[in-house]
């Protein structure tokens, strides 16, 4: 008898629970709704009761919060069974604490989201690509369902078809040591003094960022990228959960055509020897193996972590900060010439705050129309 009473006391306590719920849920709708029927009765039916104009605001707003919520209560199990009224009991109570479990919390400001659902790519496809598929040198694109970042970026024009799914781009490097990679850490880093001017980074600086852990660690299969906190090492199981992804990877061997070499397209002036070396083997009509310039691409990418975000998408030229898709950019500089990478104008709506860049959605559009970057994944 006790168990039964338990039973229903949860049933009770989870209605109430989803009914405070479905009023939470009620407000976005609640308010242009009822903005509506505040502007209908003043002009139209200024004469009608005021709880008539509430009555139909709540009612309104419950139903479509009603109608939208995602959770269906499903078995699990094919062999659960619910027997009799007490069964029946069971499984309203199983559905109310199902539905509970997909119920998500923020407070950063505080709110409830239902079903938020998890990440598209899966630990099947993670060990897949771990196991057998990436290399050192690979870039990597992914992509996130519900984040206003990667919105905005479809708003700025450029990307097609899956491309667009891409908000994120970065750089895997594979097994790093302290041996042999520390002391190339950060000796590239550029920051600023006390006048505001960039200005190579001090070794005492330097070594700063090499023994921070928050920006290098020695491991196996790393990823380098940049974020907020600036280019950084992170584990390539931290950086693949995620919704969309794409690697993408330079063929084994390429040289430029007579019509490439015709006019030298390089991006970058400037260029650090090994960089400038591959550059010209190029441009003399020589073959270059991924493996040369994938050792010069990992120098550069090594030499600017600690460098700061590019908030404002507009370092592209000085390779002082970096967006996610500018490090990449600069990793590959010997040879843009060769793989299609190049800035572009973007703008929000294509009207506001223009910026000349390059975005992920840039870099895999690259690999399509090129042909020069090969799509290792998805298959």
């Amino acid at each position: 008898m006790q168990e039964r009473f338990e039973m229903a006391v949860l049933v009770v306590f989870a209605w109430i629970v989803k009914l405070l719920f479905l009023l939470y849920r009620a407000i976005p709708f609640s308010l242009p709704f009822g903005a509506l029927l505040f502007l209908v009765k003043r002009y139209w039916f200024a004469q009608q009761p005021d709880c008539i104009f509430w009555y139909l605001t709540v009612a309104a707003a419950v139903f479509m919060a009603i109608v939208t919520q995602k959770h269906q209560y499903t078995k699990d199990n094919p062999y659960r069974a619910y027997i009799g009224w007490y069964g029946r009991l069971e499984k309203m109570a199983d559905g109310l604490i199902a539905w509970i479990g997909t119920v998500k919390y923020f407070t950063s400001p505080l709110g409830l989201v239902e079903d938020p659902g998890s990440y598209r790519i899966r630990g099947e496809d993670v060990r897949s690509l771990i196991d057998s598929e990436l290399r050192p040198g690979d870039i990597l694109l992914r992509g996130f369902d519900g984040y206003l970042d990667g919105l905005m970026m479809k708003f700025t024009g450029g990307g097609e078809g899956m491309g667009m799914n891409f908000s994120h781009a970065a750089l895997y490097l594979g097994d790093l040591n302290d041996t042999r990679d520390k002391p190339i850490v950060a000796r590239r880093l550029q920051v600023l003094d006390d006048k505001g001017l960039w200005v190579e980074a001090t070794p005492d600086q330097q070594n700063a960022v090499r023994d921070d852990e928050k920006y290098y660690k020695e491991g196996r299969q790393k990823v380098v990228h940049s974020m907020t906190r600036g280019v950084f090492v992170e584990d390539i199981l931290t950086f693949l959960r995620c919704d969309y992804l794409a690697v993408l990877r330079l063929p084994q061997t390429f040289r430029l055509s007579p019509q490439e070499r015709a006019e030298d397209h390089s991006l970058i002036a400037n260029l650090a020897p090994d960089a400038e070396n591959i550059r010209q083997m190029l441009l003399n009509g020589q073959a270059v193996t991924s493996a040369e310039v994938l050792e010069a691409v990992h120098l550069s990418a090594l030499g600017k972590i600690g460098s700061c975000y590019d908030f404002q998408f507009n370092d592209a030229k000085t390779h002082q900060r970096f967006s996610c898709s500018e490090y990449v950019y600069y990793c590959f500089k010997s040879v843009h010439c060769y793989i299609g990478l190049e800035l572009k104008k973007h703008a929000f709506l294509k009207i506001f705050f223009p910026r000349t860049t390059i975005t992920p959605s840039d870099i895999y559009d690259a690999a399509i129309k090129h042909k020069k970057l090969d799509v290792i994944w998805p298959r």
